[in-house]
């Protein structure tokens, strides 16, 4: 019964897809530049790939971990709880340098924190509570592995160990020996008080004035001592600090004030003596601020010589007018003149008058004439008398009132020299009377604080204070077993993953199609499964014994891509290499041959591997007569021939293992059988011997029509492959694609997974398979 589906006819398939011909001497890979990013797909592939080693390393780290942690000697915590103030000490109240600084409350925290940790505070809590033999060097706590350690010191390193100790020394030796004794005796040995400031921890809490002070033992009771002790003394060596600061403040007070009291001494009778040498008198306000009585003097002569000189400009102006005018206002104002001109009116109008009846010699008008003449001489000699005296008064006014300002401008001259006189004396005094108000100033400031320094001094004034005492710890502190193993097994994870990516870095085989392809630069023309049996004959007979199967299926798929590998179509004479044995391409031959007879393909499988023959073991054949025979022309070729358990599948095998088989290869009697394509059978598939260290699978791919390179999944490697690869393309083969093959089912290569690929072809398969049988 033939397993072979209805298909339809080849050459149909291959008419109708002419346009979709794949030449593969143009195929180019992917992109070099994709090489320089990361697909996280392959990352992962990796991971899993390499699981059972991440897996491995994780779980001992993790018990590695564990066993660490369970060796190690617990440790308890005791922790005090302390409030620390600020504080602002100055020991002058006009200190420039503190004044022009302000109290950083950072540098005052970090400063405590300091103290803490400072090895006087560690010696005094040490001295209290007698902790000095415990802390000695041969006291000091080892961890678990230093007996192992110090044990295999001595195993591996015995002799050295028994020199350095003196026991066997020669004259090298003992100089040695002197040089190290007198190092030793230079450096310093390491102080006690460091052993208990390594278990001491200073916490601060931010953003507040609270701190907690810690401190790590083994025992717990003597953790909880230590940290209320060194909180006490922490105290009293603050309050402690606070006294001698506030005796040195008072001592060096005391220094300062009596000098500044003798400097104060000394610039009074400076002064007294300078004002007893000048004859300067000073009232009790004249202290340098308020006017003296020479300025208050000039002040008042100011004025007056500018009232004085006011009243000279106003005399002098009356009496310049005065004279310009001729006195004429006065004389108006004069009654006589007023009278005498009334008179003279009189007289001309009684002149007119009588003009009309009288002529101007008449004796009457004469007479009025002499009459009218008279009263103006009167007239004139009355203004000249008025005038006189007007200008005289104007004069005398004006005259008195320019002395007066000349007067007062030279008293005021006199006194401005004096002022001047004054200041040059006030230059010296001033500069005395302020050495006197500074010497003052700064005596008063020194007393009130050195009064105030010691009302300070009796006060205990503290800053810090226990909020909560430590309490003898009731859990461990360390080791932290969940941490302990949370952070060994994600090292172990991260271990595992460095491992894995390493050795997925040094292992030089093919894991991925994708990786084939840019190894390669040829089309990927198919991926078969791993078998899960070890029978390599079951494998071979995969496609007629299981024709739903993975192998099956995916040797189909091998199987249409060949019909449209080259513009021809299906290659007449296809050769399968590889470039080591053991890579799957006998198997494959068989398969691929069941694949085509299955579409009603007439194909002759030639086992050209006169090496090491092994067609005829998986197709369970007769080997006595076979491809040796024929090329040495002791058979023809229908003695070669073989028909097997596959219908329309034929078989040449190998034959006896001729001594020359490049020889034999190279003979034209393989392009007699080579001739029986398309006549006698429509595919000639020939399984070639690997190409590395051999040139059959030369000669055998330079004669054929096409040639398929077989690479194994995870066996075949990089450097391998790329050889085999270029000899061929030296040995110009029409090297048409490359077969994955041994992929393992269910694995993830090239980005997609295999059982995804074909288990709907399964499934279908087998629901045939059940309507057939219902």
């Amino acid at each position: 019964m033939s397993n072979a589906f209805p298909v339809s006819d080849d050459s149909k398939q291959i008419a109708s897809r002419q346009e979709q011909v794949i030449s593969p001497q143009v195929y180019e890979g992917k992109d070099d530049d994709s090489d320089d990013e990361i697909d996280l797909r392959e990352l992962f592939a990796v991971l899993m790939r390499r699981k059972g080693t991440i897996i491995l390393i994780a779980l001992l780290t993790f018990v590695a971990a564990l066993v660490s942690t369970l060796m190690m000697k617990p440790v308890y915590r005791a922790t005090a709880t302390l409030q620390i103030q600020p504080e602002t000490t100055k020991v002058l109240e006009f200190d420039v340098e503190a004044e022009g600084q302000q109290v950083n409350t950072r540098d005052f925290y970090q400063t405590q924190f300091e103290i803490l940790k400072s090895r006087a505070l560690a010696k005094m809590t040490m001295e209290q509570m007698q902790l000095e033999s415990l802390f000695r060097g041969d006291q000091f706590s080892k961890p678990f592995f230093a007996e192992a350690m110090e044990g295999l010191k001595y195993l591996f390193f015995a002799d050295d160990a028994t020199t350095e100790e003196g026991l066997e020394l020669d004259e090298e030796g003992d100089l040695a020996e002197a040089i190290e004794e007198d190092t030793g005796s230079r450096v310093g040995q390491r102080p006690l008080e460091d052993g208990l400031i390594a278990g001491l921890t200073v916490s601060p809490v931010k953003n507040s004035q609270i701190v907690k002070l810690s401190y790590d033992s083994t025992d717990p009771q003597l953790a909880a001592n230590v940290v209320n002790t060194m909180a006490e003394n922490y105290i009293a060596m603050n309050i402690q600090r606070r006294v001698d600061a506030t005796r040195s403040a008072k001592d060096f007070l005391d220094v300062q004030v009596a000098e500044a009291k003798s400097r104060l001494q000394k610039a009074q009778f400076h002064l007294n003596e300078y004002l007893k040498e000048k004859k300067i008198f000073k009232l009790g306000d004249e202290d340098g601020k308020a006017p003296g009585l020479t300025a208050k003097r000039i002040t008042q002569l100011a004025a007056a010589l500018s009232k004085a000189e006011t009243k000279r400009i106003e005399a002098q102006a009356k009496y310049e007018q005065a004279r310009q005018a001729r006195g004429g206002a006065k004389v108006l104002d004069s009654p006589t003149v007023q009278a005498l001109k009334k008179n003279l009116i009189s007289l001309e109008s009684k002149y007119q008058q009588q003009l009309q009846v009288y002529k101007p010699g008449y004796p009457l008008m004469v007479q009025l004439r002499r009459q009218m003449e008279k009263v103006k001489n009167e007239i004139a000699v009355e203004t000249l008398a008025i005038r006189a005296t007007v200008e005289g008064s104007l004069e005398a006014d004006f005259l008195a009132a320019k002395e007066n300002e000349d007067m007062l401008n030279a008293e005021l001259e006199r006194q401005k020299a004096f002022y001047i006189q004054v200041r040059d004396n006030d230059v010296e005094y001033n500069t005395l009377f302020r050495d006197v108000e500074s010497s003052n100033s700064s005596y008063q400031g020194l007393l009130k604080r050195l009064k105030e320094v010691k009302i300070a001094g009796g006060v205990e004034n503290n800053n810090i204070s226990v909020l909560d005492p430590a309490v003898v710890p009731f859990a461990k502190h360390k080791p932290n077993t969940s941490l302990n193993l949370a952070l060994g097994l994600v090292l172990g994870v991260f271990l595992g993953a460095v491992v894995a990516f390493l050795l997925e870095f040094l292992d030089d085989r093919v894991k991925s199609t994708d990786e084939l392809e840019r190894l390669l630069g040829i089309p990927l023309l198919g991926i078969t499964p791993a078998s899960k049996a070890d029978d390599p004959t079951a494998h071979a007979m995969m496609t007629h014994d299981n024709p739903t199967s993975h192998t099956a299926e995916s040797f189909r798929s091998l199987r249409t891509n060949l019909l449209f590998a080259s513009k021809e179509g299906r290659p007449r004479v296809l050769v399968l290499t590889s470039a080591m044995p053991s890579e799957g391409k006998s198997s494959s031959c068989v398969n691929l041959a069941t694949a085509f007879a299955q579409t009603n393909n007439r194909v002759l499988v030639i086992d050209a591997d006169l090496r090491k023959p092994t067609a005829h073991k998986r197709l369970k054949l007769d080997n006595t007569v076979g491809l040796s025979n024929f090329l040495t022309y002791q058979a023809e070729i229908a003695d070669v021939i073989q028909e097997t358990a596959i219908d329309g599948v034929s078989v040449i095998t190998a034959g006896k293992v001729p001594p020359n088989p490049s020889e034999l290869l190279t003979g034209e009697r393989l392009a007699e059988l080579f001739a029986l394509a398309p006549d006698t059978f429509d595919l000639i598939i020939v399984d070639a011997p690997p190409v590395m260290g051999l040139a059959d699978a030369l000669i055998l791919s330079s004669r054929a029509s096409a040639t398929i390179m077989v690479t194994a999944f995870a066996q075949s490697k990089k450097r391998q492959i790329q050889d085999a690869h270029r000899r061929l393309r030296q040995a110009h083969a029409n090297l048409i694609g490359v077969l994955f093959t041994k992929v393992k089912t269910g694995g993830s290569y090239g980005g997609y997974n295999y059982d995804y690929d074909y288990d709907y072809y399964s499934y279908g398969a087998d629901r045939l398979s059940k309507q057939s049988e219902a």
